[in-house]
């Protein structure tokens, strides 16, 4: 009976040591790729996050005289081998405030939820938010420390 319990216990350990690594959840469909936009930036309120973090400010900035008209969607990547990924929403309904802002010049702050949107913990590694609007996205980059 011991043997049969040490077998048991043992062969479950092994599953949730090898079976249950946590991975990352990305999307089926390829990475975005948006045209680049002229006088346009953006930049992460902090450069290194915990994989807990719930919501993440993005600093857009419009270094030009043209109004430029952004939102509050967006969407995340991670970079893997050299290559960037979609990371999945875990929810076909996003709810975020759809009105259109614009900046002439100078800089406006994105809120970022990403609770409730994507799998959490966000596992260590170089990520990226895209933010912007109809005329155009950039990007964002940070860490995940581990």
């Amino acid at each position: 009976m011991f043997k049969i319990k040490f077998v048991a216990i043992s062969f479950a350990m092994i599953l949730l040591l090898t079976g249950c690594a946590a991975k990352d959840d990305f999307a089926d469909y390829s990475a975005y790729d948006y045209p680049p936009v002229e006088n346009i930036s953006a930049k992460t309120q902090l450069t290194e996050y915990d994989g807990n973090v719930e919501t993440i400010w993005v600093s857009l900035t419009n270094n030009g005289d043209e109004e430029f008209s952004y939102d509050y969607w967006w969407a995340l990547e991670k970079e893997v081998n050299g290559e960037w990924r979609a990371i999945r929403f875990i929810t076909d309904s996003r709810d975020f405030d759809c009105v259109i802002r614009c900046i002439t010049h100078g800089s406006a702050d994105i809120p970022c939820d990403l609770k409730g949107y994507v799998k959490q913990p966000l596992l260590p590694g170089h990520y990226r938010l895209w933010v912007g609007g109809e005329k155009g996205r950039v990007s964002a980059e940070f860490t995940i420390k581990e």
